[in-house]
């Protein structure tokens, strides 16, 4: 079956694709400390890669999950319309960091959170009566968190532009918003739909309700906590975050057990993304049972690690299972190149980071990039005219 909004999905996952090459280049040149950037070449990076890359890819992903089984031409105009708004507002918006901190940047900002918010409500729109599969419910809760984000980040924004009326914890409510709130959640379904292709078709199960709705309350409980300055709540989402894993696990051994890390299929890059959730919320509970709790800032190299466990080993494995998935195939041997690459290279930069050796980052940072440009180059040609269902 093929999907209805398929060269929306196209055009969001090439200029997904396409802009997350800013955010490798100016990782690769960073992380082998060749150039120093300066604090908004760094927050471009950022916000390119969680924007550009990540947001794009759950836009594209909800277009996708959302309009199976739909008849040609149902919301045409409006798909087409978001097709065309999220790439041209959040390229605007994510360049804005690398040149102003006035209130452009905010207004901007104003415009990505119109376009996730209308995504939003029509895959809300969408939900109703459907069959909702575990996948579906966490890009559902994602976007819904991804709103939320958008409203801090705007807050942020105006903050920054001198509106000192309002509360400067929104700079750690914002990035915990998305961190915990959207990308765990997301990358919980993503993770499940790359290493069974046929769990989008499945109605979720109590368990299936459960893995994802608690850690979208421990996003909630964490903002909550930031934004009033109660420590406890922030330390409480912790048990929602670990049974929501646990049960993702739990629930995936059978796929989990059958996977095959030298098969070139979508099902091994979601054995990582699980792997590197673990990782990630292993990372968070140290953070918090060490620092947070103390209200102690944290170093540096920790917060980084924990960053790019989420956004290269859940959420790049995740993507690119998800643009196999809808790409045509390309030579094996590339696929090969792009998964040893990204899962060998972050592996070793997450070490490089606890361990604060800068001769493991500067090893493994070109390693990773490498394999995600090559990923980039072949994903953008495979991408064209590709059609295919999520469900295959």
């Amino acid at each position: 079956m093929v999907s209805p909004h398929s060269a929306a999905i196209r055009l969001l996952l090439s200029t997904a694709l396409a802009l997350f090459t800013f955010t490798v280049v100016i990782g690769i040149l960073n992380g082998i400390d060749l150039v120093e950037f300066s604090h908004k070449a760094l927050l471009t990076h950022v916000h390119v890669g969680t924007l550009g890359w990540i947001t794009m890819g759950v836009i594209a992903s909800a277009l996708w999950l959302f309009a199976m089984g739909d008849t040609p031409g149902k919301d045409a105009g409006l798909i087409r319309l978001l097709g065309y708004a999220a790439p041209l507002s959040i390229t605007a918006y994510s360049l804005a960091f690398l040149t102003t901190t006035n209130v452009i940047r905010p207004l901007l900002g104003a415009l990505v959170g119109l376009v996730i918010l209308a995504t939003f409500l029509w895959t809300a729109r969408q939900a109703r009566g459907r069959t909702l599969s575990v996948p579906h419910i966490g890009i559902l809760g994602a976007v819904m968190m991804s709103v939320l984000g958008a409203v801090l980040g705007i807050l942020l924004g105006l903050r920054l532009a001198g509106n000192e009326s309002i509360t400067i914890r929104t700079a750690d409510a914002h990035p915990a918003a998305m961190v915990v709130g959207f990308l765990v959640p997301v990358g919980m379904a993503l993770a499940e739909w790359a290493l069974d292709g046929t769990s989008t078709i499945r109605r979720a199960t109590t368990a299936g309700w459960f893995q994802i709705g608690l850690p979208l309350l421990g996003g909630i409980f964490v903002i909550i906590g930031l934004l009033a300055d109660i420590v406890p709540l922030v330390t409480l989402s912790l048990p929602f975050e670990v049974i929501g894993l646990i049960i993702l696990v739990i629930r995936m051994r059978p796929s989990l057990m059958a996977t095959s890390l030298t098969a070139t299929a979508t099902a091994r890059h979601g054995l990582m993304a699980l792997v590197y959730l673990i990782v990630n919320l292993g990372i968070f509970v140290y953070l918090i049972g060490k620092y947070f709790s103390k209200e102690i800032d944290p170093p540096v190299h920790l917060l980084l690690a924990l960053d790019h466990s989420m956004f290269i080993g859940v959420m790049t494995n995740g993507l690119l299972a998800l643009i196999m998935r809808f790409r045509r195939p390309v030579a094996p041997m590339v696929d090969h190149l792009v998964f040893v690459g990204v899962n060998a290279g972050i592996a070793v930069f997450i070490v490089g980071l606890l361990a604060e050796s800068a001769p493991l980052k500067q090893l493994a940072t070109p390693v990773m990039g490498g394999a995600i440009l090559l990923a980039v180059a072949t994903g953008i040609s495979a991408l064209r005219g590709a059609t295919q269902d999520a469900s295959t």
